[in-house]
């Protein structure tokens, strides 16, 4: 069923929406990996024709998030516990050296931006429901926070390997958040790192930020693997 829109989206085409949505509903798990993706099954789940939908694909599989099968169609892209620790490594060099330069060259507009962006994220409570409007709201906010911490970094190419990193590798920490996203502590946990991480970088302390921002990688990585293989043991997960 098509859905309503906000005045930003009502802008994009409507291939552009429904990337927008497949990116939401694939890192979400709400299209599981590996599932095929029948235009039929897309038509009614969106409310939308062939065209648009096989655009957005198309624009997926250049995101890796989607393959394509050739004459048989598409399949979400599966999760691989060897890709989770290549992404993750990835990140912890490219978010190393991006925050760095941001720091480096912030002003005081990316400093006051950077401060917004973490009230708004501790003002999001982390949702008990992972597969709600709320938890899409969260992780929103979680980008948008991420985002303009490195925001200030002066190489395009460095941001978009980055950030698309960081799309992927949101569907591995969905896995972990829909068991921990009740768990207060985890709220105390993310938001004490947030804070800390802000704190380090309008001081322009780049090596404790980095530092912070690591461990944060690695802490949040580590919890998702041993999810990763208890879901893979219990015969959840391939």
């Amino acid at each position: 069923m098509a859905s309503t829109h906000s005045p930003a989206e009502a802008k994009l085409t409507t291939a552009e929406r429904m990337e927008r949505q497949l990116v939401a509903d694939i890192t979400a798990g709400r299209l599981a990996p590996g599932a095929k993706l029948g235009f039929e099954m897309l038509k009614q789940r969106y409310g939308v024709g062939v065209s648009p939908l096989r655009e957005a694909l198309q624009r997926l599989v250049a995101e890796n998030l989607v393959i394509s099968e050739g004459h048989v169609g598409f399949r979400v892209a599966p999760l691989r516990i060897d890709d989770l620790r290549d992404i993750n490594n990835l990140r912890r060099k490219l978010g190393a050296d991006a925050l760095r330069d941001a720091i480096a060259h912030g002003t005081p507009e990316w400093g006051g931006r950077l401060l917004a962006a973490a009230h708004q994220l501790a003002c999001q409570p982390l949702p008990t429901d992972p597969d709600s409007a709320e938890a899409d709201e969260w992780e929103a906010c979680h980008r948008h926070f991420h985002d303009t911490l490195l925001s200030a970094c002066r190489s395009r190419w460095l941001l978009h390997f980055c950030r698309t990193l960081d799309a992927q590798y949101v569907r591995y920490r969905r896995i972990m958040l829909r068991r921990y996203w009740s768990d207060q502590d985890t709220q105390s946990v993310v938001n004490h790192d947030h804070r800390a991480l802000v704190d380090a970088a309008l001081r322009k302390d780049a090596d404790t930020a980095v530092a912070i921002l690591l461990e944060h990688y690695d802490s949040n990585a580590q919890g998702v693997l041993e999810e990763y293989e208890r879901l893979v043991d219990e015969g959840v997960l391939s």
